[in-house]
């Protein structure tokens, strides 16, 4: 039989969930109200995080894939999700909802889930500090009555769990952001593992735990490792004070050292294999692409919490969100406003005075001032004033695993449960001063004194009425779900996104249109991910047709022999993209996205009929088109060359080779269900000094039998068993069994080659300069240079003539521009936008070292330039572009420090 007082447990456990359950209703109304039709957010980030529901479902049910891998997104290309805010245990965890109610009330009840359960986790650690003791704490310092320890914690629970910080988060549609309710759960089960070390069942949790939030948000798994060093190091350097204070310790206990040190390792490996299945997705793409988790800084500052926002309210409250507006704080808009109240703070003051003689309470003033301090990003700014302090987020920056978070204001939530511990016991503190604690009276007092903060606190962060966002699919895509084939669908807007830019239409239109997939469930081109490989992003913008679409719902004007260039390929792209559908959203009243501009464009030179056409929305379907003319021919001067060639390869010039840089390198081709045959006519570069190397070739598992080549040109031939090949589109991997490395120049290196990218900011935002396929570019805003002399280190500056006038100046007086040394080159390229402030002084010296373009009255076009000055017959190559990215080289087009083969075609 179940005891009373176990009874009683339950019954207020299931009060406690309730009562979370009910809070967390009132303090994100409206959502329950339109649960099934409506999510939390401002369109931004919602519709992809409830993507993630949908597709996670879809990919194991459905296509009994990995989930981690999809061409739904980014087709034909591909993107890898593991650097994307998938959230895939969030996804199983609200699989039987999402199968039953789907995505969007899925998505809405386990928003409520993470409130809950946060709160509860919050609750449980909260209980275990106020209840248990560490050793050497005398218990007559804290003798607290259980049922004031039960609704402190219940309150404190409640802190954490309804923060406004977290409610900002669901405001912006976050989340994945506001996914925190494993952390309270780790951070109870490491403290259990540093108190009892030797039950390996503590260690264990905690990696579980950790590893469940990696899942759920793997930002946060970097938060809680940051609070468990803190951890260590805090009571290792207590342990070894109280060692070396202690006279009568002569010796170390090893045997509780080695202790610790197992449960760490327990705890270490627990989460390693926790981890493990994200890891094996994520190093193969880092290998082979390198670093690309954080771009220059980030936009660290921008994302950082000002510290005057601690006790200014945020936005989103009913009656005091006016209040942020008569400050100077900046970007309050996004989650970086940090607010946590006068009550929480009030609370902590009162633990640090009443309770300093408690060391355990040390360490969570020490993690409160560490994410505090974390939360104001590289810079701390106080109402607006920026000034010259550096916080310890620089230092992050710099460490790999954790400078993948750039938003310093992020750590809240670690500062957030730092403080909601620290109130935990303060709230203890409040309740005690009614004493005697039997009489029922003072009790009583006791906790409507304890409800009442908790009132009060709620009041402070209140966040009502949260934005909601209208997730209901236009019925025009019902005609588009109604096509049982594999197609692909080209929704206008479209855009590809990261966490650090956005190539293409700046609008929230083009997310909604990644959430329809989930009704249409056809391939889209665009994508949304978190951090990619430069490639993923510039193999559209490069794209032919889809350039133009860019171009035209970004403003830009197309010239009418582009438009004659464009008619000639349309219906070859289209085929080869397996495009069947395009749907237009014009968006009028915007004016920095122009969709409409594109209807011209269909009408007049794509093979379409229209569908619908209703003001709100166009849908068009393409014509049925002939099978491509067989075999075809792939080298650098046809039109569609740029859609063949996917990953490994240097920079396509017409004309010329191309460069296989890696060991494996991507073709893909358009193949019919029958054998094929692939020929291809290669050679070793010239630096290669080996003998002959072995390629082979890979489709979908089959592997052809490697063949050699040498360094003079001969052609090779595959024979393509019919087994493998997927009619249309196919994923073809040539693999290499060597490949040659070009040492970064210097003044002992010779200069194999130089290669100038350039991309202005719809189409990249970038200015690259290779120097043997090593980037030395500065790559900022503006005008980069690069000095390259045999003998001596290459020498590299910027000019930012976009924003600075004095830096067009200081462009015109450049002294390297002027010098003819022997075997000089220079290289330029023009990066996001160069023309505002561009004078004429500085086109005339660009012009004197053989430039012939002019960037200026060509806003955000790209410009790459490489001129060899010192040298007699010395040639200049240029590319100017107002709409396209642009590259230029003297010999092989490197991107990489790396080659493989010289490849001059491939046939197929």
């Amino acid at each position: 039989m179940v005891s009373r007082i176990t009874l009683k447990n339950h019954i207020l456990k299931l009060l406690l969930w309730a009562g979370y359950f009910l809070l967390t209703l009132a303090l994100t109304w409206p959502t329950a109200s339109q649960i099934a039709t409506h999510l939390p957010g401002d369109g931004g980030d919602d519709p992809a995080i409830a993507w993630n529901l949908w597709w996670v479902k879809y990919a194991l049910l459905n296509q009994a894939q990995n989930p981690f891998e999809t061409d739904f997104l980014f087709y034909p290309i591909g993107i890898n999700l593991a650097f994307y805010t998938l959230t895939p245990l969030n996804a199983a965890t609200a699989l039987p909802l999402t199968l039953n109610l789907g995505v969007v009330t899925a998505s809405n009840l386990h928003m409520f889930f993470s409130f809950v359960v946060s709160g509860y986790g919050a609750f449980l650690l909260v209980r275990y500090l106020l209840a248990t003791l560490p050793a050497g704490v005398e218990p007559a310092l804290f003798r607290p009555d259980p049922s004031l320890i039960w609704l402190s914690a219940a309150v404190a629970g409640g802190f954490f769990a309804f923060a406004s910080s977290k409610l900002f988060y669901v405001a912006l549609g976050q989340f994945n952001i506001a996914s925190t309710h494993w952390i309270p759960l780790a951070a109870l089960y490491m403290i259990r593992s540093h108190r009892r070390p030797g039950q390996l069942k503590n260690p264990i949790m905690a990696g579980l735990f950790l590893s469940l939030q990696a899942w759920a948000e793997m930002t946060y798994a970097s938060f809680l490792l940051i609070l468990l060093g803190l951890l260590w190091l805090y009571w290792g350097l207590r342990f070894g004070f109280d060692h070396l204070k202690s006279p009568g310790r002569s010796t170390v206990p090893w045997p509780a050292v080695a202790l610790q040190l197992r449960a760490g390792l327990v705890l270490a490996v627990t989460f390693l294999l926790g981890i493990a299945p994200l890891l094996a997705q994520m190093l193969p793409d880092m290998r082979a692409e390198g670093d690309f988790l954080v771009e220059s800084g980030g936009f660290a500052d921008a994302f950082s919490a000002d510290l005057f926002g601690f006790i200014i309210p945020t936005m989103h409250h009913p009656f005091f969100g006016a209040l942020i507006h008569q400050t100077y704080i900046a970007g309050f808009d996004k989650g970086q406003h940090i607010y946590l109240g006068l009550t929480l703070l009030a609370l902590a003051l009162i633990a640090l005075i009443t309770g300093y003689r408690r060391p355990e309470l040390g360490f969570w003033f020490i993690s409160a001032g560490v994410f505090a301090l974390l939360c104001l990003g590289p810079t701390i700014v106080i109402n607006g004033y920026v000034t010259e302090l550096n916080g310890p987020f620089v230092l992050l920056q710099k460490l790999p695993f954790f400078k993948g978070n750039r938003y310093p204001s992020r750590y809240s939530v670690m500062l957030v449960l730092s403080l909601s511990v620290l109130a935990g016991y303060g709230l203890v503190r409040l309740g005690q001063w009614f004493k005697p604690q039997t009489q029922a009276i003072n009790r009583q007092k006791s906790n409507l004194l304890l409800l009442f903060i908790a009132g009060l606190f709620l009041f402070e962060h209140l966040s009502l009425p949260l934005p909601q966002s209208d997730m209901r699919v236009p019925a025009a895509y019902d005609l588009i779900a109604a096509d049982p084939n594999d197609v692909t669908v080209l929704d206008i807007p479209f855009a590809w996104r990261n966490g650090f830019r956005i190539t293409g239409a700046l609008t929230t239109q083009f997310m909604f249109g990644q959430f329809y997939q989930t009704l249409h469930q056809k391939r889209l081109l665009q994508g949304n991910t978190s951090r990619n490989p430069l490639f993923k992003f510039q193999y559209f913008t490069n794209a032919p047709i889809i350039n133009s679409l860019l171009a035209l719902e970004t403003g830009k004007t197309i010239q009418p022999e582009r438009w004659i260039q464009d008619r000639a390929i349309a219906a070859d792209v289209l085929r080869f993209l397996n495009i069947h559908y395009i749907v237009v959203r014009p968006e009028p009243d915007n004016p920095l996205v122009t969709s409409q501009a594109t209807i011209p464009y269909i009408e007049a030179l794509l093979p379409v009929k229209k569908m619908l056409d209703e003001p709100s929305i166009k849908v068009y379907q393409v014509s049925p088109l002939p099978p491509p003319l067989s075999p075809i021919r792939i080298d650098s001067s046809q039109p569609l060359a740029l859609l063949y060639f996917g990953e490994g390869w240097g920079l396509l010039t017409p004309g010329r080779p191309i460069i296989a840089q890696r060991e494996e390198v991507r073709l893909l081709a358009p193949l019919a269900k029958a054998p094929q045959q692939l020929r291809l006519r290669l050679r070793l570069p010239e630096p290669a000094t080996a003998g002959p190397q072995q390629v082979y070739l890979e489709l979908n598992g089959w592997r052809s039998e490697p063949q050699s080549f040498g360094p003079a040109w001969q052609e090779l031939s595959f024979e393509i068993p019919a087994g493998p090949i997927q009619p249309g589109l196919n994923d073809l991997r040539l693999h290499f069994e060597n490949i040659v490395s070009l040492p970064f120049p210097g003044p002992e290196t010779a200069i194999l080659d130089v290669t100038v990218v350039s991309a202005g900011e719809e189409v990249g935002g970038f200015g690259h300069i290779y120097v043997n396929g090593h980037q030395v570019s500065p790559n900022e805003r503006g005008y980069n240079v690069a000095i390259i002399q045999p003998g001596r280190p290459v020498v590299v500056d910027y000019f930012d003539t976009h924003y600075y006038p004095a830096a067009s100046a200081a462009l015109s007086h450049y002294e390297p521009l002027t010098v003819r040394a022997a075997g000089m080159i220079i290289a330029v390229a023009a990066a996001d936008e160069a023309s505002a402030q561009l004078d004429g002084e500085a086109i005339s010296a660009l012009h004197s070292i053989g430039a012939k373009g002019n960037l200026r009255g060509c806003f955000r076009c790209s410009h790459a330039l490489i001129s060899e000055v010192g040298r007699p017959d010395g040639k200049t190559v240029e590319a100017l572009d107002p709409l396209r990215p642009v590259g230029v080289t003297l010999n092989l087009g490197l991107t990489e420090p790396t080659i493989a083969a010289v490849v001059d075609w491939i046939q197929v």
